[in-house]
C-alpha cells in the first residue's frame, strides 16, 4: 500500500539513489511518530484529485532535498546533461488527521520540484528568509493552477504558491493570539535611583518603532514577560522597558 506513493503535482517518493546537496540540508534527530513509520511514512499534504485552490500549511519539521524517482520504475532521474532532477521534501506538521491511519500525528509532507522550486524560493525572499525556508517556519501551500505540458503525453504541471512566514514572525502571532491575554499584566520596575551628584539624563533611548511599542504593548497584555518581549522583537530588554513604560504612562527604567 505504501510502496509507491503519489504525493500530488506528479511527485513521488520511493526507494533508490538520493540527492544530497552539500549545503542547505536540515534534518532534526526525529519528525515522525512512530506510527507514521510502520505505516509507511508521512502521507502527502496533496492529492492528484485536489481541486483548484487546494491549501495546507503547518510548521516546518524537516527540510531536505532529494533525487526524484521515475514513477513507475523508481529509478532516480536526471536531466539530459547528466544532473540528477532534484525535489524539496517538507514536512509539515499540520492538523490534519486521518481515521485510516492510527495514531496519526498530523505530520504531512510537500513536495517541491521544476517550477515550483522557483516560486519556493520567490516566497522566501520576499519573507526575507533568503533560498530556502528552515525548520520551524510556518509554510502556507497553495494549488494554484495548471500548466500546459511541454511534452506531449504528459499530464499538465500543477502550479502552486507558497507563503513562507519565518519562526520569529510566527511565535510572535502565536504569542499575541494567546488566549489566555489580559489575564496577566506586566509590573514595570522601579527606576533606580540616582547616585548623589551624579547626573541623571532624562529621555527615552531609541530602539523600537511605532509598530514595534503596539506589538510590545499588545505581547505584555497576553501576558509575556520583558525578556520574552525582547527575544521576539529582537531588541534588548532595556528598549522593552523604556517603551512599554513610555506607553503605559509609567516613569521607564534608565
Amino acid at each position: 500500500m505504501f510502496g509507491t506513493q503519489n504525493y500530488g503535482g506528479g511527485f513521488t517518493q520511493q526507494g533508490g539513489a538520493s540527492y544530497h546537496p552539500q549545503s542547505n540540508q536540515q534534518q532534526p534527530a526525529e519528525t515522525l511518530s512512530l506510527d507514521d513509520v510502520m505505516q509507511g511514512g508521512a502521507p502527502s499534504a496533496f492529492s492528484k484529485d485536489d481541486p483548484i485552490g487546494t491549501s495546507v500549511e503547518g510548521e516546518i519539521v524537516e527540510i531536505r532535498a532529494e533525487q526524484q524517482t521515475d514513477f513507475t520504475t523508481g529509478e532516480p532521474l536526471y536531466y539530459p546533461n547528466g544532473k540528477p532532477k532534484p525535489q524539496v521534501v517538507i514536512h509539515l506538521q499540520t492538523t490534519m488527521t486521518d481515521p485510516n491511519r492510527i495514531g496519526d500525528s498530523g505530520i504531512r509532507g510537500v513536495y517541491v520540484k521544476g517550477y515550483n522550486i522557483g516560486q519556493l524560493r520567490l516566497a522566501c525572499r520576499q519573507a526575507g528568509i533568503g533560498d530556502h525556508p528552515n525548520i520551524g517556519d510556518h509554510l502556507k501551500a497553495t494549488f494554484a493552477r495548471t500548466q500546459p505540458a511541454k511534452t506531449r503525453g504528459y499530464n499538465d504541471a500543477k502550479i502552486y504558491d507558497y507563503v513562507v512566514t519565518p519562526k520569529k514572525t510566527a511565535d510572535l502571532t502565536t504569542a499575541m493570539n494567546d488566549p489566555q491575554a489580559g489575564q496577566q499584566q506586566y509590573a514595570p520596575q522601579q527606576p533606580q535611583q540616582a547616585s548623589y551628584g551624579q547626573p541623571v539624563t532624562i529621555g527615552q533611548p531609541a530602539g523600537l518603532t511605532m509598530q514595534e511599542k503596539q506589538q510590545a504593548a499588545q505581547l505584555q497584555a497576553a501576558g509575556k514577560n520583558v525578556q520574552e518581549i525582547a527575544g521576539l522583537l529582537g531588541k534588548t530588554v532595556d528598549q522593552v522597558v523604556n517603551a512599554l513604560g513610555a506607553g503605559s504612562g509609567q516613569e521607564p527604567e534608565f
